[in-house]
């Protein structure tokens, strides 16, 4: 991938919720001027029946094969509907493991990851990206299965507990320039005494939300979200105050059941080439 483009990577586990992870993550790619990168890890005991080591390395071989194809039967189409170049490739072995050896070898500024709705997987998506957010520190997109992104639609952003340096941050700028909407900040305190400053967004005055922290706030949220029209929800990895808000897996525990589609940001550098100075909160 060119070094000026934002180098993006889906890690996807190629089911049947793929097509909609793509069409968020080309929207993606477009907003911020990224390149986008499949990447399928399979156990080899998802696949291996049997115990001879010759007749192993051929499954894995063929596997190799047919995902090959698999891959390019579902991106190809997609890369040429966006004007989006889409790379991918493929590997067997512990999934944890793969992802780590991914990261070292290619450095990616923003990972996609997807949250599907039924409860069969949920374990299955918590357990990687809980490892995801804390083992990278760059930004991490999470798509809910039902509430993705669409390429070239307007889009609706909202920030969860985050602070001013954060909500004016460079990387969401780039991405408000997307929305025809105002900021949207909401706020959960656990000290009803204690509420947020107002705040402007490139000279806007921002839509604010301030709930008490409590279990019925939290299952409330979804509710506000989606009479707010947020398609984008930010959370920051700042650490808070507040034990309970602190880091970024404490927060997605948190609002990992919303259905909407979440942005932790990260610490790194984007490579944006018209904006060298950008940076993720």
């Amino acid at each position: 991938m060119e070094k000026d483009k934002n180098r993006i990577v889906l890690f996807s586990s190629l089911g049947d919720s793929l097509h909609n992870l793509l069409k968020s993550s080309v929207s993606l790619a477009k907003m911020v001027d990224g390149e986008l990168e499949v990447f399928h890890v399979r156990k080899p005991i998802d696949i291996i029946r049997k115990d001879n080591q010759l007749s192993a390395m051929r499954t894995i071989n063929r596997e190799y094969i047919l995902t090959d194809k698999r891959m390019k039967r579902i991106v190809s189409p997609i890369s040429e509907d966006y004007g989006v170049p889409i790379s991918y490739s493929s590997a067997f072995g512990n999934v944890k493991t793969e992802i780590a050896r991914y990261l070292a070898n290619n450095n990616p500024d923003i990972i996609v990851l997807g949250r599907r709705k039924a409860r069969l997987f949920r374990a299955v998506d918590d357990r990687i990206a809980n490892f995801v957010l804390t083992i990278f520190k760059g930004s991490v997109m999470i798509v809910s299965e039902e509430n993705g992104l669409e390429p070239d639609m307007k889009i609706g952003i909202g920030t969860l507990n985050c602070s001013s340096e954060s909500s004016s941050s460079s990387f969401l700028e780039t991405l408000f320039a997307f929305t025809d909407r105002p900021l949207k900040s909401f706020n959960i305190v656990e000290d009803s005494n204690i509420r947020p400053k107002p705040q402007e967004f490139l000279g806007q005055k921002t839509v604010e939300y301030v709930f008490d922290y409590n279990e019925n706030t939290l299952k409330q949220l979804p509710t506000y979200l989606s009479n707010s029209n947020i398609n984008l929800l930010f959370v920051e990895r700042k650490k808070k105050e507040s034990k309970a808000t602190a880091s970024a897996l404490n927060m997605y525990n948190k609002v990992k059941k919303l259905g909407i589609t979440l942005m932790i940001a990260g610490e790194k550098r984007l490579h944006i080439k018209h904006q060298s100075n950008l940076r993720i909160a």
